[in-house]
């Protein structure tokens, strides 16, 4: 069975930034082209969208060394129905 978890997503240049409530925490999603990041559980909506932004940051500009502007401020926009689903059996 499918449950649609609510929540947001931005754009951190070419990376789309996705952040999920799951019951008391928030699941944290940094995709791109050719990588899927799983960031770390956060307890708190402010601290899933901040941790989504560092964790695309670091990606940029530390593991790729692209010398791309950093980005403080995030439009951040509701996920749409079924764009994050979990699986539960």
């Amino acid at each position: 069975m499918f449950r649609a978890l609510s929540g947001f997503k931005a754009r951190y240049h070419y990376l789309t930034l996705r952040v999920a409530a799951d019951f008391d925490e928030w699941k944290v999603l940094v995709q791109g082209p050719g990588v899927c990041i799983h960031g770390g559980r956060q307890f708190g909506e402010a601290k899933a969208k901040d941790h989504a932004r560092h964790c695309a940051a670091d990606y940029i500009h530390r593991e790729k060394g692209e010398d791309l502007p950093v980005v403080e401020q995030l439009e951040w926009e509701p996920l749409v129905a079924g764009e994050w689903l979990n699986w539960r059996s």
